[in-house]
């Protein structure tokens, strides 16, 4: 038996619209890209001295803080996507949001380390995990054929963030200091997503009388809310078989192990620069390059995503945060001419453009290669190890960086190394198999 559809709101129609609203659900996903910020480490690594300074922690505690907060924010969101499939993005969209905003209030009162790790449990996983795989959930349930490019789009909303508010957020801090700061960034994104959510936000084509892509003609019947059966076209793994393809591990693990290496970078930024001899408040203008490289990779590569097998791409993810790992060893070691910050800032760079090809190609692939019926779930167990490795990422080089005498020499090269094997396995990507009659997905050969 199945749910009602979703009830009827002002200004809602279910009679077919001569435009898409999938053209209006990709500015909202940008936007809610944009409003995951204070969640995210290029923001959350400008409040870490303040803190440190606050508190009176060590940088190996406030890393401790920050990696047992947002591994434990990893669970929760296997739950936040099925929710997504159970009652529709838009309630769940909303309801994140207000306890986003709460989290962000809560973190600004934290008087000791049990305080900050609830505080980042609380962001990392009501801002970065669920909003943040949310957004690339709203753009599976509008686009197929034009997923690659859409995401792409939307993830151009996350970099304009990157790039555009670390320095009035640097700004805030310094004149309202790092506690009043939070609650008046909650306070902001909720004036923005709440809303959107209210009025223009919808689940699916479905709802309105359209059909995925915007075609003119109808798929199938297929309800992904309410218990449906799959159209066709439609792979409509669960995430029990998702799980068992070599596919799902090769797109997850480029993707994570991306992340836990660029998060660990951008969260000790502040150190990193100090230990290459410069100024720590220049840590803006280090990040710069990295969501500028992003933006436009992004774009390039979800274009590409949508016409070249994603194995011929995806290995440029790995690839390029190696190079990366090498060229911030190359500044903490002083082995160019260069200033620090401009060393440190080519390797953002190429960050951005590592970061930017393997979310381009990998997202859209991972709702292609596994189907839209389950894909909140299948997004949610991604999310959970993505956000458990940028967790790890950021304890894993403070840590290094104590045990090394205070250096990050040591722990670049590692990454480096890491992202050899990591680029190889990339290039065995297959589509897997539909679930046969046992449950079971077999990668094609």
């Amino acid at each position: 038996m199945t749910e009602a559809p979703e009830p009827s709101i002002p200004g809602a129609s279910v009679a077919p619209r001569s435009f898409y609203h999938g053209y209006v659900m990709l500015p909202i996903a940008m936007i809610i890209a944009i409003c995951t910020m204070p969640g995210q480490s290029v923001l959350v690594a400008l409040f870490n001295e303040p803190i440190r300074e606050a508190l009176g922690i060590k940088l190996a505690t406030l890393s401790l803080c920050y990696t047992i907060g947002t591994i434990a924010a990893a669970f929760p969101l296997v739950y936040v996507g099925r929710l997504a499939d159970r009652f529709g993005l838009r309630v769940v969209v909303g309801t994140i949001a207000l306890l986003f905003a709460g989290g962000l209030w809560i973190l600004s009162l934290a008087q000791n380390p049990i305080g900050l790790t609830i505080g980042f449990f609380l962001i990392r996983m009501l801002g970065q995990g669920a909003l943040g795989m949310l957004t690339g959930h709203i753009l599976a349930m509008w686009f197929e054929r034009k997923l690659g490019t859409m995401d792409a789009v939307k993830s151009v909303g996350f970099a304009i963030g990157a790039a555009v508010l670390p320095a009035p957020t640097a700004w805030l801090i310094t004149e309202v200091g790092w506690r009043d700061a939070l609650p008046i960034l909650g306070a902001g994104m909720l004036l923005v997503v709440l809303p959107l959510v209210l009025t223009i936000f919808r689940n699916k084509p479905e709802d309105i009388g359209q059909h995925l892509d915007g075609d003119p003609v109808e798929h199938a019947t297929h309800d992904v809310l309410h218990g449906g059966a799959p159209p066709p076209g439609d792979p409509a793994f669960t995430l029990r078989q998702a799980l068992t393809t070599r596919a799902f591990w090769i797109l997850v693990g480029a993707m994570v192990g991306n992340g836990l290496i660029g998060t660990a970078v951008i969260f000790q930024i502040q150190p990193i620069l100090a230990s290459a001899g410069a100024d720590p408040l220049n840590a803006p203008k280090a990040m710069a390059p990295w969501p500028i490289a992003s933006a436009i990779t992004v774009l390039l590569g979800g274009w590409l995503a949508d016409r070249v097998h994603a194995a011929r791409l995806l290995w440029i993810g790995p690839a390029g945060c190696g190079l990366a790992s090498l060229i911030w060893y190359a500044a903490v070691s002083n082995a160019v001419a260069l200033p620090p910050v401009t060393t440190v800032g080519i390797g953002m760079a190429v960050l951005g453009v590592s970061m930017g090809s393997v979310m381009g190609v990998g997202q859209p692939t991972l709702a292609r290669y596994f189907g839209r019926t389950h894909h909140g779930s299948i997004r949610g167990f991604y999310g959970m190890l993505m956000v458990a490795g940028t967790g790890v990422g950021p304890t894993l080089a403070g840590m290094a960086y104590e045990f090394a005498g205070q250096t990050f020499g040591p722990i670049l090269i590692a990454f480096a190394i890491a992202c050899v094997p990591m680029a190889l396995f990339t290039l065995t990507l297959r589509r897997p198999e539909r679930p046969t009659a046992q449950g079971e997905g077999l990668d094609c050969g």
